[in-house]
């Protein structure tokens, strides 16, 4: 798999050796690198000329677990209680930067497919254990050491909240989305995550790594053109422009053959900044100050 081996060393986790069981590591993971690059909606919040008067349009939480309208249908369906007290300490940084007109939940649960989800009618993100077993599958054709399996997954992992949080927030805030809505929240993740720090961008090369394994193995009959989502193989390479454009005498070695092809990363630096200038302003008038 040489097509992947020059991003493994950018998708190792910087977390000491910390050992979890599995989800759980994902979820620290989070915790501890994930939420650093909130200083870009931090930076956001801090420069946003025109706030919500005491926070007034702030009427909302993040929340751990399943919504009353979930559970008045379900109501033995609960969260692993190691899990739940772990997303909780990935709410407060949520909870002290974004306001929300009523409480979202944030859950994992088994989907019966490998997925993640944002439900409108209950309010409800939901991260699917299942999606996990995919990564996991995925990047052992990438890598032998466990180590950087799990680190892969967890920031590919990391990658696909934050999709599912920008279908969030398009949809309690009514946000504009121009094109496609799947491109846009692909575009929110990279705006959160592409901070300048390692960490970030090797969540982000993890989840391209992810979409270029799976596009690999997918022929020309099976390409869904019709779906809303770009096919894989474009995200793998919008997530490399991304990288790439927000730093690119950092970065230039995802540039290549077998990487970002180089009449694409001379547009690259100008479409980070217009991804960059478009979120800070969508996102300007519900961040807290």
């Amino acid at each position: 798999m040489k097509i992947y081996s020059k991003f493994v060393n950018l998708t190792n986790s910087k977390n000491n050796g910390v050992i979890k069981r599995f989800v759980v590591l994902m979820i620290l993971f989070a915790v501890l690198t994930a939420f650093a690059p909130t200083a870009n909606l931090r930076a956001v919040s801090a420069q946003a000329k025109s706030k919500p008067a005491g926070n007034s349009i702030d009427k909302g939480d993040f929340k751990i677990g399943f919504s009353p309208a979930t559970l008045k249908q379900n109501p033995k369906k609960i969260m692993d209680k190691e899990v739940a007290d772990s997303l909780l300490e990935l709410t407060k940084p949520l909870n002290e930067l974004i306001a929300l007109p009523y409480d979202v939940y944030l859950n994992f649960d088994m989907c019966g497919e490998a997925n993640a989800f944002y439900n409108p009618a209950v309010k409800e993100i939901t991260m699917c254990y299942e999606f996990l077993e995919e990564f996991e599958k995925a990047f052992k054709q990438v890598s032998k050491k466990p180590a950087e399996i799990d680190d892969m997954t967890d920031g590919t992992m990391a990658v696909f909240l934050f999709h599912e949080l920008g279908h969030c927030l398009i949809d309690v805030w009514d946000l504009p989305a121009t094109g496609r809505e799947e491109d846009a929240v692909d575009q929110l993740a990279m705006f959160v995550l592409l901070d300048g720090t390692p960490e970030g961008e090797g969540m982000i090369l993890s989840a391209a790594t992810f979409f270029a394994v799976v596009s690999s193995e997918s022929n020309s009959d099976e390409l869904a053109f019709w779906d809303e989502h770009s096919l894989d193989q474009q995200r793998f390479y919008d997530m490399l422009c991304l990288t790439y454009g927000s730093n690119p005498s950092e970065n230039k070695n995802l540039l290549g053959k077998n990487g970002l092809p180089r009449e694409r990363a001379e547009r690259c630096p100008a479409e980070f900044k217009r991804v960059d200038h478009s979120w800070r302003k969508l996102l300007a008038p519900y961040l807290k100050s």
